[in-house]
């Protein structure tokens, strides 16, 4: 699909509203970026939704603080909207995740006109398994169970003390709704050894 003067213009018009809404001035390298994956992705064909464009990449490496989160999301939202697809982000980081998902949409959308909506999807080990924290929390101590689960089996023998309580406050936040069951949500960092055992 070529860029339609309609998705240019979306795209150019979102870019000047957050220039103007956040009172800054455009950057030259913003700019290119922002056409790059634009025409990127309006080189991007399909038939009957099967891909008919070679399979490619769009490379766009800049420093620290160059405006790429914003360049990007200008030039795919409307591309994305025009296709009626759907646009998915993946992150190698939650800060950076977080960032998007908490600071850089909501920014764009309050100072841009454009009309969209995020959803955030982490994977399965970003959230509690209550199968597995009920099971630690009654087979604890309990190692001469037959019923005992294969995957408690592997973890730590002599947990250090406060465990059983971390987890029995995990399971009393839960429980109460004060936290819903993501990693990312708890007040502290949970150590990665004692998260493997409720995931």
């Amino acid at each position: 699909m070529a860029l339609t003067d309609e998705i240019k213009q979306s795209i150019q018009q979102g870019y000047r509203d957050v220039l103007a809404g956040k009172d800054i001035r455009a950057r030259y390298g913003q700019r290119l970026m922002i056409a790059e994956i634009a025409r990127y992705m309006g080189d991007i064909t399909e038939n009957d939704g099967q891909r008919t464009s070679p399979a490619s990449a769009c490379v766009v490496e800049a420093g620290t603080g160059t405006g790429k989160t914003l360049a990007y999301l200008i030039a795919a939202i409307p591309v994305a909207k025009a296709l009626g697809k759907t646009l998915v982000i993946s992150t190698a980081t939650v800060a950076l995740q977080d960032q998007i998902v908490l600071k850089d949409l909501p920014d764009l959308k309050k100072h841009s006109k454009m009309d969209f909506n995020w959803t955030l999807a982490k994977g399965r080990g970003r959230y509690l398994c209550m199968s597995r924290l009920e099971a630690r929390l009654h087979d604890e101590g309990n190692t001469d169970s037959d019923t005992m689960p294969l995957f408690l089996l592997d973890g730590p023998k002599n947990e250090e003390p406060g465990t059983r309580a971390f987890f029995e406050e995990m399971l009393a936040s839960y429980g109460s709704r004060e936290w819903d069951g993501d990693r990312d949500h708890w007040p502290e960092q949970i150590p990665d050894d004692v998260w493997r055992q409720v995931t």
